[in-house]
């Protein structure tokens, strides 16, 4: 699978690793997810998760977290981009909660 909608994310019973690839990100985020830089995932050999983990990662609209999903995934890790990304959540009437 190369993306996931928001609707299916919203329906997973266990929710996957989720991560913040945006590069510009307000000070709101989907709940639950983690900050990441987007280019260093693309790069970096050690990662903060498990090649067998469940990774869903969103940017502003899709675009972005598509290309970093698909390079993790040539590398064989378990990685998918929010179809839509931030936008099609919270266009969805999804929640979101203050950045900590």
């Amino acid at each position: 699978m190369a993306g996931i909608t928001p609707e299916e994310l919203r329906e997973r019973a266990a929710p996957p690793k989720l991560f913040d690839i945006r590069k510009n990100p307000d000070d709101r985020q989907i709940p639950g997810s983690i900050r990441a830089d987007g280019a260093a995932l693309e790069t970096q050999t050690s990662l903060p998760f498990d090649a067998d983990e469940d990774v869903v990662l969103y940017c502003g609209s899709g675009n972005s977290c598509s290309r970093v999903a698909k390079t993790l995934r040539d590398r064989g890790y378990n990685a998918v981009a929010l179809e839509g990304g931030y936008k099609a959540w919270v266009e969805a009437g999804f929640p979101t909660e203050e950045r900590e």
